[in-house]
């Protein structure tokens, strides 16, 4: 794992956005996969994210919150780290992960309000994405700290409900505010429920398949996850005047 997280360090640092990209997530891969490399990996993504770069930054912030649900309670120390590159989020993936992390940390984080409030201002300008997930995060936060967040959680139901006209954003607008009103104890069972374990999909393929895409691997194959056999026409070998 060592060889490999570095050969990914490396890719991290080329110039092409996608590759980069790739490689990061590639070791956030690696953490979800490996339990006993999670720690490790955990690491070069925090020296990558130190470079500062925006595009690694953001694509570290979407890998860590799946690390995060796949270890939970373990990595907690690094938040802070995510939180002093706030700022530079601003694609919908990053800032929808970002805001999970602060919503299902909101306990930890002290500054937890402040830092929604910020995504808030801009609620109606952000895509579907995020202000679902915006949704999601506050309700979290008054959940576990009702005593000063109530007049934010009231705002936020207001635009998914009144000032939306996305059906998704205001059906899960309208099931969070009637289970505040009526139920509190339900809403947390709904809100705060555990999540799911994320598990890694390597093995999803037949192990014959597998096999011939990693004896293919600097083929076609290994893109298309198909074999050659698959999409490769052999000639005949007659020519045509």
């Amino acid at each position: 794992i060592e060889q490999v997280l570095f050969e990914f360090k490396e890719y991290a640092t080329e110039v092409d956005v996608d590759f980069v990209r790739k490689a990061v997530r590639a070791i956030g891969r690696c953490a979800i996969k490996l339990t006993r490399a999670a720690q490790r990996c955990i690491n070069v993504l925090l020296e990558l994210i130190k470079l500062k770069v925006d595009y690694i930054v953001q694509e570290a912030v979407i890998v860590t919150k799946d690390v995060f649900r796949r270890y939970p309670g373990r990595y907690e120390q690094i938040i802070g780290t995510l939180c002093e590159n706030l700022e530079t989020l601003d694609e919908p993936e990053a800032k929808a992960s970002m805001i999970w992390i602060v919503g299902e940390y909101a306990a930890q984080i002290d500054n937890a309000d402040e830092m929604l409030e910020s995504f808030i201002e801009t609620f109606e300008e952000e895509p579907v994405m995020v202000q679902l997930q915006l949704l999601t995060a506050t309700v979290k936060l008054f959940l576990k700290r009702p005593e000063n967040t109530q007049d934010m959680v009231q705002r936020v139901l207001n635009l998914a409900t009144e000032e939306s006209d996305n059906p998704d954003l205001r059906d899960r607008g309208y099931v969070y505010w009637r289970l505040l009103s009526s139920n509190p104890d339900a809403a947390k069972a709904v809100v705060l429920a555990e999540k799911p374990d994320i598990a890694d999909d390597t093995f999803s393929l037949e192990p014959e398949l597998l096999q011939v895409l990693v004896n293919d691997m600097a083929t076609l194959a290994s893109i298309y996850h198909k074999p050659a056999s698959a999409f490769v026409m052999k000639s005949s070998g007659t020519v045509v005047d």
